[in-house]
């Protein structure tokens, strides 16, 4: 994939098979109706 985020420093502490493609994990997770990826769900998002 060529998502720039790609390949950088993934935080999450999962032995998953997309692990530091995170374009491809958020879009696992939204298909299958899941919460957000576990490196997401900690983030302090701004409003």
């Amino acid at each position: 994939m060529s998502c720039p985020h790609n390949h950088l420093d993934c935080p999450c502490t999962k032995d998953c098979p997309r692990h530091g493609i995170c374009c491809a994990c958020v879009a696992h997770h939204i298909a299958k109706g899941n919460k957000l990826p576990a490196c997401l769900r900690n983030i302090e998002w701004e409003k």
